[in-house]
């Protein structure tokens, strides 16, 4: 083997150990944030420290801080590869070609199934509004942290907001509120029927309720009422048509 031959070994070896390094130190990083994820469900964001984290992965708390900063750095971290998902979700709904309504449920359907999966670490433990969190970083790393959730946030949201427009241009959904409004009113109302239907003994010994599918029909009591709008709005649009026509034409302008 020449000179050549053994510096290129050499560096496709040591090309192959960062490789490695790099693979260990990602799995290692998605160990603690998972392990993170339980201890925010369990305590809340406010109330879970380094320590606790580093129990629960079963690492040493210096290992975590070989990845993050602090504690907010994993939940903001956490947060971003969470609406990563989340997004990669509506693409792949929105790759279907489906019909706008169709589109809409659908991805209703990946958010739901998002709340099941990160209500409890993120939804509920987030002890306030993620915009504020802002105010109390002051590490590099946990600004980057912030403004990527922060642009990964705008993305997801804008990707619903896409199908939600779809069926507005379509004239199949009318609402004042306009397709930026509407994609929040039904953000809402999947976040509040999840949330109401999470003690589902209270519902149903208390109240008679049963809540098994309750967040997709009340999203999907929300949308007859948008759709209802728009067919109305048709309906209303028809005779003012043929009262602009002079007495006696048809449509396309010949004599009855």
């Amino acid at each position: 083997m020449n000179l050549n031959s053994r510096n290129a070994a050499r560096v496709k070896a040591s090309l192959k150990v960062r490789e490695r390094r790099r693979a260990e130190n990602d799995a290692r990083a998605a160990r603690i944030m998972t392990a993170a994820a339980r201890v925010f469900a369990r305590r809340g964001v406010e109330n879970a420290t380094m320590e606790m984290i580093a129990r629960e992965a079963n690492v040493a708390v210096g290992t975590i801080y070989l990845h993050f900063a602090s504690r907010d750095e994993v939940y903001l971290n956490l947060c971003a590869d969470r609406g990563t998902q989340l997004g990669a979700g509506y693409r792949e709904v929105i790759g279907r070609g489906l019909k706008p309504l169709d589109e809409i449920r659908a991805l209703a359907q990946v958010y739901i199934e998002y709340l099941q999966e990160s209500a409890d670490p993120i939804l509920i433990s987030e002890p306030i509004p993620y915009s504020e969190i802002r105010k109390r970083l002051r590490r590099s790393s946990e600004i980057r942290a912030f403004d990527r959730g922060s642009r990964i946030r705008r993305e997801v949201f804008r990707l619903f907001e896409s199908s939600v427009k779809r069926g507005f241009d379509a004239g199949l959904i009318a609402d004042s509120l306009g397709p930026t409004g509407v994609t929040v009113a039904i953000w809402s109302i999947l976040n509040g029927a999840f949330m109401v239907t999470r003690d589902r003994e209270y519902l149903v010994h208390t109240l008679g309720f049963e809540p098994q599918g309750f967040v997709a029909k009340a999203l999907d009591s929300y949308l007859q009422g948008v759709i209802a709008a728009a067919r109305a709005g048709t309906l209303k649009s028809k005779p003012a048509q043929r009262r602009n026509r002079p007495l006696g034409m048809t449509r396309k302008g010949n004599r009855l």
